[in-house]
């Protein structure tokens, strides 16, 4: 038992149980250098084995620099088990850890990573130990926090250990456990046991200058001599501590650092260990061996055949800060004559030696970024980048890798840094070209995170700059402005965007007619303000924007909008198709902004279900990958379909959480969505009034939360609440407001809903026959067509016409129990028992069965509908990047909510 950790061995010591029994388990340990966090492996180590297999790595903070070095240490020893794999993910796994030449997409690495240990665990539960997490590499970080975020029932657990006050490890969803200084009594025991001769006045001055820390007892009671230990001599006038303690491995190994060109320091630099190379570059190879054994003796080093390291990195860092910068610089340039011209590790030691401008050395840099960007190694490219810039010897080059290193560090979602390269870059960027580059990734990270008007304001300042040098680059950024645009609710932006569209080069912007022609379009749906230079030609969007074969999620999505002039089912299609495309690419960092209009539209067309599990994903996935803006909207359409299905909590909590994100950024639409889906929460409540108010934010001109497009979304709900609170007179005005000047063949308010509204408006015959021709023409959504039922079945009651009235609230009632809108069939059944209906259910009983998929989770749905379709349960992982132990787990659990044993009762059940 380790000695003073008894609250840590206990809070650990579930995790050798439970992977024995299957589940998964994942934490971080936290705590200071030399607290313990390595001996607490060790000890989860012992005690799982020999029942489990246990797989560890430590970070090096010189591999820190090498994509993927620690995920290739971690799961070197289950490589022979990568054949198993799908080949999409054993050859992203190939080419992350080089053994193939093809780019390494780090999702689809992360994703075979996890499949490989699923795999693994099938013969023996896995412990996973890494040590020093902190300086694992980027892309080997990404990929296990990924893998610890999704395990399951896999019988896998990861255990990492970080040090504070070094580099920073987010690792959000993963537990963690702090590890803090030893109880006094626990360091006096720990002290017993190392030094049972100290002195007692030697014993409180090492307790006191510890502080609790074991390595810091272990370490300053090893460098007293006998006579200081038993109180014989005096001891030092200070004993280092945390960055003393550099100063002390920086002593113990002063007697080795005697002369220029030692081993140690060539170690030190080397950071890999890297036991040939070191020797190549030493002056006299013998010698180098020599001084090397010594510092193992010492206590400093650990020497193999292959590898020599530092036992503490502190020891690492205390000689190589301690060396003279020309003895520093020295000792890399023997190290990159030492390596071969293709290997990168030459490319890093020939910037380290470099004390000024040097464009040969900055070339190579940005070389090696590019190829740390193929392979996924993106904070990798950005230090390249940035250390490239500094050897640049003009203004121009400097600014080209500014900028490159800042889109790289926006892509590995470090805004703080992204911003402060651009800050660098701007009063160098001589060019429009660079200027323009410069503010396309300022208006990415302001749309992003920030205010999307002023997004939309700084990508068309740099389409401007480019607009007659560069079409191309113009035309890209003015594609981005329009999305900005959309999102804050401008439509004279749009115009603005169209004609400066139209005034690029048609042969070098593919596309440009198309996209201008649908930014004009869309304007002119803002109303009379955007009335001019409306063309119908831009309704509809291009087929190849969409094709499963370049599915472009970032191209700017109006699906938002419940139909677009009734073309819901096509683009419905499309996003499917592209969804399936980008899942059977493995390309999980563009999922969200693919599956949030697929969300939307699947909350039109009713399969509410799969709009649960598909928007549950999304939003996961927005968050992890810090897609702001994708996840508000997320969050504003799961709001709208809690209020449909009566769960108002839930309802409020989203849309606060949308609300938190979007109103301080001014991301209108997203504001809209949400102030949308409390307004549905409470008419279904029946708080009429404040259902008015919340509609009317988003409805009525000036609202606070006015959307010049999502207006139409609205417009049904704000009719039906002001009508039922007595203020008709309100809704014909805003009605006569959004319609004026719209031909009926352009609006894209969905038919059937616009006719409900208007029969709610009218009077006697007239009133009917639009709710006839609103039934006629129902649309696709099950939840809208049994509204309408429900509101005519009511004005039959009213007009006293009963029999009429019960046939079209039992049609009501079935349609909103088929779809969950659980407060809506209740309100159908209240009305059929106030008609005298003695056939009506009991509240809170439905005439037809709700949907099964009511009963499953939103990950067990998805798992359910793909195994209807006959996909094995690899296939299944491999679509939503699960493990396949967990895909049968959720199986498991999913079987007996539905009462089936088999897939093919599955398949009987239609999920498909």
């Amino acid at each position: 038992m380790l000695v003073g950790r008894e609250r840590e061995v206990g809070e650990l010591a579930s995790i050798p149980i439970d992977i024995r029994r299957g589940v998964s388990d994942a934490v971080v340990l936290r705590g200071p250098a030399g607290i313990g966090k390595s001996a607490l492996l060790a000890h989860l180590a012992q005690e799982a084995e020999p029942d489990a297999r246990v797989l560890s790595a430590v970070g090096v903070e010189s591999e820190a620099e090498l994509p993927f070095a620690a995920l290739h240490q971690l799961l070197r020893p289950l490589l022979p088990l990568s054949d198993l794999l799908p080949p999409p993910q054993s050859g992203a796994l190939r080419s992350a850890f080089g053994m193939d030449t093809a780019p390494a997409d780090r999702f689809l690495v992360a994703l075979a990573a996890l499949t490989l240990l699923s795999e693994a665990s099938r013969k023996a539960p896995l412990l996973l130990l890494v040590d020093d997490a902190q300086w694992l590499d980027s892309p080997s970080t990404e990929a296990l926090l990924f893998v610890a975020r999704r395990l399951d029932a896999e019988g896998v657990a990861v255990v990492f250990a970080v040090r504070d006050g070094s580099v920073p490890f987010p690792a959000p969803g993963v537990p963690e456990l702090r590890v803090g200084p030893l109880p006094e009594w626990a360091a006096q025991s720990l002290l017993a046991r190392l030094r049972p001769d100290a002195a007692p006045q030697v014993r409180e001055r090492l307790l006191r200058e510890a502080g609790g820390n074991p390595l810091a007892l272990v370490e300053l009671s090893a460098a007293l001599s006998p006579e200081q230990l038993g109180g014989l001599a005096a001891l030092p006038e200070e004993l280092p501590l945390t960055e003393r303690l550099q100063r002390l491995f920086r002593f113990r190994a002063t007697g080795l650092l005697a002369e220029p060109g030692n081993a140690l320091l060539l170690c030190a630099a080397e950071h890999e260990g890297d036991l040939a190379v070191i020797l190549r570059a030493a002056q006299d190879a013998e010698r180098a061996m020599d001084d090397l054994s010594v510092a193992t003796s010492l206590g400093l080093t650990t020497l193999d055949q292959e590898r020599v390291r530092f036992r503490h990195p502190l020891a690492r860092s205390a000689v190589y800060q301690g060396a003279p910068l020309a003895e520093r610089r020295a000792a890399h340039i023997a190290l990159a004559r030492s390596l071969g011209e293709g290997d990168d590790r030459r490319v890093w030691h020939l910037a380290a030696a470099a004390v000024g401008p040097d464009d040969d050395v900055a070339e190579l840099l940005a070389e090696l970024a590019g190829r740390c960007r193929r392979s996924g190694g993106v904070t990798t490219a950005t230090k390249a980048l940035r250390r490239a810039a500094a050897l640049s010897s003009t203004p121009h080059r400097r600014a080209r890798h500014l900028i490159d290193a800042a889109e790289c560090a926006w892509t590995a979602a470090e805004t703080a840094q992204a911003e402060a390269l651009l800050r660098q870059a701007e009063p160098l960027a001589d060019t429009p070209a660079l200027r323009a580059r410069l503010v396309r990734v300022r208006g990415a990270i302001t749309h992003a995170s920030s205010d999307p008007a002023v997004a939309c304001r700084t990508l068309l300042e740099g389409a401007r700059l480019v607009q007659e040098d560069d079409p191309q680059l113009a035309h890209e950024s003015l594609v981005m402005a329009a999305r900005s645009a959309w999102v804050a609710g401008d439509p004279a932006r749009l115009v603005e965007i169209a004609g400066l569209l139209e005034r690029l080069p048609a042969a070098e912007t593919a596309g440009r007619d198309r996209f201008a022609a649908h930014f004009r379009y869309l304007a002119s749906l803002g109303g009379s303000r955007c009335a001019a230079g409306r063309d119908r030609s831009g309704a509809h969007i291009p087929d190849t924007w969409l094709s499963p074969a370049d599915p472009r999620p970032w191209v700017w999505p109006p699906t938002y909008l419940p139909n677009l002039l009734d073309a819901t089912e096509p683009l419905l299609q499309a996003h499917q198709r592209a969804v399936d495309t980008l899942r059977r690419n493995d390309a999980i960092g563009s999922l969200p902004m693919s599956l949030a209009p697929l969300v939307a539209l699947q909350l039109v067309t009713g399969p509410w279900p799969s709009a649960a599990a598909n928007g549950a994903e999304a939003l996961a996935l927005a968050l992890e990958t810090g897609q702001l803006g994708a996840a508000s909207h997320l969050r504003a359409m799961l709001a709208w379909l809690a209020a449909a299905q009566g769960d108002s909590d839930r309802c409020h909590e989203l849309a606060q959480e949308c609300l938190e994100i979007a109103t301080p950024r001014r991301i209108s639409s997203a504001v809209a969505l949400a102030h949308g889906a409390l307004g549905l929460n409470a008419l279904a409540g029946r708080q009429l009034v404040r259902a008015v108010q919340l509609l009317g934010e988003v409805c009525e001109p000036g609202g606070s939360a006015e959307h010049f497009m999502l207006c139409r979304a609205v417009l049904p709900d704000f009719v039906e609440a002001c009508v039922r609170a007595g203020e008709p007179e309100r809704a014909r005005r805003v009605l006569s407001h959004w319609r004026s000047g719209i031909p009926e063949a352009d609006d894209p308010y969905p038919r059937a809903a616009r006719l409900r509204s208007q029969a709610l408006l009218a009077h006697g015959d007239t009133a009917e026959e639009l709710f006839l021709d609103a039934l006629a023409d129902p649309g696709p959504s099950a939840f809208e067509t049994g509204r309408t039922h429900l509101l005519y079945g009511e004005w039959l009651r009213r007009d006293r016409r009963i029999k009429q009235a019960c046939e079209q609230l039992h049609q009501a009632e079935a349609q909103l129990d088929r779809v969950g809108a659980v407060p809506w069939a209740e309100l159908a059944r209240t009305e059929l028992r106030a008609a005298g209906d003695r056939a009506t259910q009991e509240p809170g009983a439905s005439a037809v069965p709700p949907g099964e998929g009511a009963r499953l989770t939103a990950r067990e749905l998805q798992v359910i509908r793909l195994a209807a379709q006959g996909l094995r349960n690899g296939e299944i992982a491999e679509r939503l990047f699960l493990s396949p132990r967990t895909v049968g787990y959720h199986l498991y659990k999913a079987f007996p909510k539905l009462g089936v044993t088999s897939r093919t009762q599955l398949r009987a059940k239609c999920f498909t």
